[in-house]
């Protein structure tokens, strides 16, 4: 329609704006960072002349309760879509030591005797939790009682799921994203509830996306503000509970990439995750990531929402086609899943093509993940490895550098045997250092311009022979 409404001689306005339902907030995040725009591109004011509390979009009712006594179990809060698995290891693969600044775990779920199943290639979501005390820390900010008992109702406008009997303690480390990022449109709802006049213009100022405004919210976003870093620093906004839920959205999933073949591991799921963790530069406060924080506290036996969900990894059909990965730190966890279909392909009896690993880390001291054995797959005659570690020697050395050196290998299993080629690791810059890589090796191997090479990946793209598994 937007390239048939040109067509037809439409004059365009701005740009058109795209909703997701993979963002924080689902489609709500694009319509409400590209709303502020069309009021500017129409002359209309950005905030309503005539403001008002919202009616509220849930029915809470709320009886007295105590914190260790809430109405339902915490393991019977489980969110849309997910299915309860038991935890079954949690170990870190890397050394605690002062020289060292990262946490790698390997963590193993039990799938036996639940509905779960997955694929290799798929990745696995996880649903975090907040931790109790900091739950309680807010509760106490915001002039909530955490033991009160609810019964919550959604009507009409309600946005967020939510059960229908928890604790207020519970809403705060089961449901709703407190300790997440906050949208345009939560200062825009919280205004409302300012009794400061000053707190109420600054919030005002924000969703009106003014210059006092903009520059509020980018030293916020700087500082990796959370809805109840806001909370702290506007004192005077204090929403009750039945506007709280649908201001703050709910808790999401983060998917990890499944470091286990089901052919290998028919009973359990396997991930190789890293700790995302940093400092707030105004406060030098250390935090870590909701989801790998709340992994990380948690010993075999605990239960875990999670969901398998698809990935765009789709091996070859023919296990004789060769498959090349390239995999930067816990990148790596994927193509140890497909070096295990192979070997295991290879153990059945079937004839398997060539497997080849290109893994890229810092030190191979510390970050040579799963070692010991990815060489036993080596000896097994299965897979072919090159590595990469950056920091062990004076000139720095990284993945892209070891595939242009097997440059006439990976030519030759890509171009002549219909071989597939993975890449997973940070969407920083990965995926093009990768890809710069790869149209050498082939510009070379042809002999081509570099528009024959950057054709021949294309093709490879749309084939499904070229594909990355990148994170932001």
């Amino acid at each position: 329609y937007d390239v048939r409404l040109g067509e037809l001689g439409g004059q365009r306005l701005l740009q058109r704006g795209v909703g997701d339902d993979r963002d924080e907030d689902r489609y709500f995040t694009g319509w409400e960072a590209w709303l502020p725009e069309l009021w500017a591109a129409l002359g209309a004011p950005s905030v309503p002349l005539v403001r008002e509390i919202p009616t509220p979009s849930y029915k809470v009712t709320a009886s007295p309760g105590k914190v260790d006594n809430p109405p339902v179990p915490d393991d019977d809060i489980v969110p849309p879509g997910a299915a309860k698995l038991t935890l079954l290891t949690n170990r870190l693969l890397t050394p605690e030591t002062k020289d060292y600044d990262r946490d790698i775990r390997h963590y193993e779920f039990e799938i036996k005797g639940t509905p779960v199943s997955y694929k290799t290639g798929d990745s696995l979501a996880v649903w975090p939790r907040n931790p109790v005390d900091k739950a309680e820390e807010f509760c106490a900010l915001m002039g909530y009682d955490a033991g009160q008992q609810l019964q919550v109702v959604p009507t009409e406008g309600a946005r967020n799921w939510c059960p229908q009997e928890l604790s207020v303690r519970q809403l705060f480390t089961h449901v709703l994203d407190i300790f997440g990022k906050p949208n345009k449109k939560f200062f825009d709802t919280l205004s409302l509830f300012a009794t400061d006049e000053k707190e109420k213009a600054v919030l005002e100022s924000i969703a009106a996306n003014s210059d006092e405004g903009k520059a509020v919210y980018r030293d916020l976003v700087h500082d990796f503000a959370h809805h109840a870093d806001v909370l702290g620093k506007f004192k005077s906004a204090r929403p009750p509970i039945d506007q709280i839920i649908n201001m703050v959205p709910t808790l999401k999933p983060r998917s990890y990439s499944i470091a286990s073949s089901p052919l290998m591991h028919p009973d359990m799921i396997q991930l190789c995750v890293v700790q995302v963790d940093w400092e707030v530069e105004s406060t030098k406060e250390f935090r870590i990531g909701e989801a790998t924080g709340y992994m990380k506290q948690q010993g075999p036996g605990a239960q875990l929402m999670c969901a398998v969900r698809p990935s765009a990894i789709v091996l070859p059909k023919d296990p004789q086609n060769p498959v090349l990965m390239a995999g930067m730190g816990t990148g790596l966890a994927p193509w140890r899943a497909v070096t295990q279909e192979r070997v295991m392909q290879k153990r059945q009896g079937k004839d398997v093509g060539p497997c080849v690993l290109f893994f890229g880390a810092r030190f191979a001291k510390y970050e040579y993940l799963y070692r010991e054995e990815f060489e036993s797959y080596v000896s097994e005659g299965v897979l072919e490895i090159h590595t990469a570690f950056s920091r062990d020697q004076a000139r720095k050395v990284y993945v892209q550098h070891k595939i242009v050196e097997a440059g006439a290998t990976v030519a030759k299993y890509l171009l002549t045997q219909n071989g597939h080629f993975y890449v997973c690791g940070s969407a920083r810059k990965v995926p093009e250092d990768i890809y710069a890589a790869m149209k050498a090796v082939i510009m070379a191997a042809e002999a081509c311009a570099e528009e024959d090479a950057e054709a021949a990946l294309s093709n490879m793209k749309m084939e499904g022979r070229y594909t990355v598994e990148a994170w932001s």
